[in-house]
């Protein structure tokens, strides 16, 4: 099963636990897919719909960010580059700047070798043909880096307006 929406919180099973019941009562249909240390991958009708919810909510303060998926790919710079060039171009309006977010780790597709984050995200960047804004971007092209079943790595994409990510503790995607 796939899933759609990441969810981080503080650490320890008690947390976990009220900020799961916290989110089934304001979302309702949610399905938790895996869980890890302070992160919840799962999986819900409309993920911006969700966020947008949680928005308009009084949340706890043991949520730190709630963050909508667009795809689930393989955690290589190679697959992950090509298809943020895919849906930036599908999604970012030509005058619209944007900002490549790389949170965790990829690698190279050929060699397993992890990348730089730099290097991953200087190709990620080369395949989005819109203008860079590191400082006030309409859009964010938000890559984070998961364990599904504490095994499998993943990469999940997300390529969306600022607003649509929901960052309590830092106040940024």
């Amino acid at each position: 099963m796939s899933f759609n929406l990441i969810i981080t919180h503080e650490q320890g099973g008690e947390n976990y636990r009220a900020v799961l019941s916290e989110l089934r009562r304001l979302l309702g249909d949610l399905t938790v897919v895996d869980t890890g240390p302070s992160v919840i991958l799962a999986k819900v009708p409309d993920p911006y719909k969700a966020v947008d919810t949680l928005r308009g909510a009084t949340l706890s303060p043991l949520i730190y960010r709630v963050v909508p998926v667009d795809v689930v790919l393989d955690p290589f710079v190679e697959v992950v580059a090509e298809e943020a060039g895919r849906l930036a171009e599908e999604k970012i309006p030509v005058d619209k700047t944007y900002r490549v977010t790389l949170h965790g780790r990829l690698y190279w597709r050929e060699t397993r070798l992890p990348a730089h984050t730099s290097d991953a995200i200087r190709v990620i960047a080369e395949r989005v043909k819109r203008q860079v804004s590191l400082t006030h971007p309409d859009y964010v092209v938000y890559v984070r880096c998961v364990k599904l079943y504490h095994r499998r790595r993943l990469a999940t994409l997300t390529v969306a307006p600022v607003e649509k990510f929901l960052s309590l503790k830092s106040g940024k995607p």
